[in-house]
């Protein structure tokens, strides 16, 4: 099964949604990780130090089987997750019911946070 860790497209967010360390611990779950190309940089952590961690670091992530990701995809961003993977972010189903239905007429699995 693999993980997707996107850059994050909020304008002024600096945090990402795995760091090396998670990665490695998912490895040794058994995961495979990918990472979009430059997803750490505004949280201090280069390419390179996911790469060492045992991430793939590549330009599209969309369609991993599990997308990590801080805050709620946009429009554009759930257009290209895969029909039915899941999706672990900080989505506030309560504050967001038209994000839940789109999502939800993509057959895509929240975990909110």
């Amino acid at each position: 099964m693999q993980i997707g860790i996107p850059r994050e497209s909020l304008a002024g967010e600096t945090r990402v949604a795995a760091t090396p360390a998670t990665v490695e611990q998912l490895k040794k779950l058994g995961f495979e990780v990918a990472i979009e190309t430059g997803a750490g940089l505004s949280a201090s952590f280069d390419d390179a130090a996911f790469e060492a961690a045992g991430a793939s670091v590549v330009p599209n992530v969309w369609q991993a089987d599990l997308i990590f990701k801080v805050n709620a995809p946009t429009d554009a961003e759930i257009a290209q997750i895969k029909d039915g993977a899941t999706l672990v972010s900080f989505i506030w189903p309560a504050q967001n019911p038209e994000l839940v239905k789109k999502l939800s007429e993509r057959n895509i699995n929240v975990m909110a946070m």
